[in-house]
């Protein structure tokens, strides 16, 4: 093989279409969706640069314009909706599920080019719903303790364990992986139809006219949500096993406890002043 074919097939990720047998195998043929990955890893890359460099750049009395306003937005909603559901105490991981959505979200995206969604192989989606998984037993141990594993003591709460991994795995695994089969049937049955019009021609009318919406659908609309569902469910799963403790209990009650001192201390200065 020379060096120019070497290069086009990108050390196995792109097959060799003069090779035979094992020669021709490739990365992208046991699973499409990594070029999709790739892909996505390096835009999320580019956009953490962009944006590093434009705030940077951008002087304390100036208001931010462009990227910096639309990723501050962005963010600002990411880390409240983790405030409301987890405190403040954790909006530091506002970072984990930002990533979340730019994840799936641009590579749910990246379908409207051609390229297969990374949720249509079942390992991604997997993947991130087992860091899911141990996510809830380290908050679950950290509030806790040892009284955690008092809820074993039910043999049923063993088999519910796994329910998070598969119902956050297979919700988004099932849903983009459902809308590109849609999509592929429709084309196929599109193209068929289309192919025995008589007098019109090879173009395929009927997919131009229908396709742009369903990808609209499917692709930017399904994905988001998808996404976003995807992360929502993360937090809440993690928030339900913040239960505060005896020492946060004492010291909510002597909050409480001041405020009604206070507002009965200012009732009464208002009444003489009366």
């Amino acid at each position: 093989m020379s060096i120019l074919e070497t290069k086009t097939t990108f050390f196995g990720l792109v097959p060799d279409p003069s090779a035979e047998g094992i020669g021709s195998w490739s990365f992208t043929m046991l699973m499409p969706q990594l070029i999709t990955l790739l892909l996505t890893t390096f835009i999320i890359m580019m956009l953490s640069i962009c944006y590093y460099k434009r705030v940077t750049k951008l002087k304390p009395h100036e208001a931010p314009t462009g990227l910096v306003l639309m990723a501050e937005l962005i963010i600002k909603w990411v880390e409240q909706q983790v405030i409301d559901l987890m405190g403040v105490k954790y909006k530091k991981l506002t970072i984990y599920f930002l990533y979340i959505l730019l994840y799936f979200g641009i590579s749910n995206l990246m379908g409207i080019i051609g390229f297969p969604p990374i949720a249509t192989s079942y390992t991604v989606p997997l993947s991130m719903a087992i860091v899911t998984f141990f996510g809830i037993y380290y908050f679950g141990f950290k509030y806790q303790k040892i009284g955690y594993l008092k809820r074993y003591i039910n043999p049923l709460e063993l088999l519910t364990q796994f329910v998070p991994v598969i119902s956050l795995s297979f919700r988004i695994f099932g849903n983009i992986l459902g809308g590109s089969i849609i999509l592929a049937l429709l084309g196929s049955l599109l193209g068929s139809i289309w192919a025995n019009v008589p007098y019109i021609g090879s173009v395929d009318l009927l997919s131009a006219m229908i396709f742009p919406f369903l990808n609209l659908y499917f692709d930017i609309f399904s994905g988001l949500i998808q996404a976003y569902i995807f992360a929502i469910l993360t937090i809440a799963y993690w928030s339900l096993e913040l239960r505060p403790t005896k020492n946060d209990d004492e010291r909510i009650l002597k909050v409480t406890k001041h405020q009604k001192t206070e507002d009965i201390s200012k009732i009464s200065i208002e009444s003489e002043v009366i």
